[in-house]
């Protein structure tokens, strides 16, 4: 038979976090609905409410070709090659982390980015007067929460 003091720990942590992924969902929705024309904003609306994407994306190389080629040296290739790997890397991970991304090209990634992270931005702050609320009413009330 287990402790009821120990039962009760267990209650409570189950509470918070329970509580935790209901606040969670409810910011996610608030930052969803706080850019709704963006396409990032309506990738995460699908996420959340499980609604699949309309159509199958192909993730296209997301660096244009060089359109006139010019003989350089051999290192000087290779250092180039190099580098626009690094880069495609790098666009293929922000294209991961921004909702919707893997179906965007270059340039409309880097605008929805930059909205995208001014709107966690605003979310941060939301965050943050929610736990300072909260935490005050916790230590008000003696954890009744």
């Amino acid at each position: 038979m287990e402790n009821p003091l120990s039962e009760a720990r267990q209650h409570s942590q189950t509470i918070i976090e329970e509580r935790g992924k209901r606040i969670k969902l409810a910011a996610e929705i608030g930052l969803a609905r706080s850019s709704s024309g963006r396409h990032w904003a309506r990738a995460l609306r699908r996420r959340l409410y499980r609604k699949p994407p309309q159509r199958e994306y192909i993730v296209k190389n997301p660096t244009p070709l060089l359109k006139k080629e010019v003989p350089l040296v051999a290192e000087v290739v290779a250092d180039v090659a190099e580098e626009k790997e690094e880069i495609e890397d790098k666009v293929r991970a922000l294209q991961r982390l921004v909702p919707g991304g893997e179906e965007m090209e270059v340039d409309r990634l880097f605008e929805e980015t930059a909205d995208y992270i001014e709107a966690l931005r605003e979310q941060v702050g939301v965050m943050r007067a929610l736990a300072c609320i909260l935490d005050g009413m916790e230590s008000r009330d003696g954890d009744k929460l």
